[in-house]
């Protein structure tokens, strides 16, 4: 786990916050035993084309790259020595929006992503598995967290009252 806080300098944290807040979000659903259920956060995606990101049944089909992303996705990819061509973007608007503990395991996936963060800090735990006790680390405005998300991760939940984050996970997908 490679953690850097102000990976992007405030300014250019800023600028992209201000860009991804008026981007197509969507609430995405998902089954599970029958029944189906809002997925707590709010999504987009961007990808090369001819790429299918699939996970809990949905599918995220690659259609390009705005021009916004194209620099950061190759200054990320160096960073993190991948060769990035997805990125996952979730938005958090409060502290109940959050992401249970889960393994990004998904066969087309390569394990390293890198998780970039913008707007409101939130708690990030991670953890080798169940009933192993976990680490946290609080995710700031501009930092970038590159990992294996074979580990198991979360963001916790809050009743704190936070500003919005938005996340950037951007994967290597066959």
């Amino acid at each position: 786990m490679q953690y850097t806080p102000g990976y992007l300098s405030a300014p250019a944290a800023d600028s992209l916050l201000l860009w991804a807040r008026n981007l197509r979000w969507q609430q995405e659903t998902f089954s599970l035993y029958g029944r189906q259920l809002n997925v707590p956060r709010l999504t987009t995606w961007f990808g090369d084309r001819g790429l299918n990101y699939r996970y809990t049944g949905l599918d995220h089909p690659g259609e390009g790259w705005p021009r916004e992303l194209l620099e950061l996705r190759e200054c990320v990819s160096r960073q993190a020595d991948s060769p990035f061509n997805f990125v996952l973007l979730n938005r958090y608007d409060h502290g109940q929006h959050h992401m249970g503990w889960h393994r990004d395991d998904e066969r087309e996936a390569a394990p390293r992503i890198a998780s970039l963060s913008l707007g409101g800090s939130r708690r990030f735990r991670h953890r080798k598995g169940p009933g192993c006790p976990s680490e946290a680390l609080d995710l700031g405005h501009g930092s970038l967290l590159v990992f294996d998300g074979r580990v198991q991760h979360m963001l916790c939940r809050t009743k704190r009252t936070v500003a919005t984050r938005i996340n950037l996970t951007f994967r290597c997908i066959a």
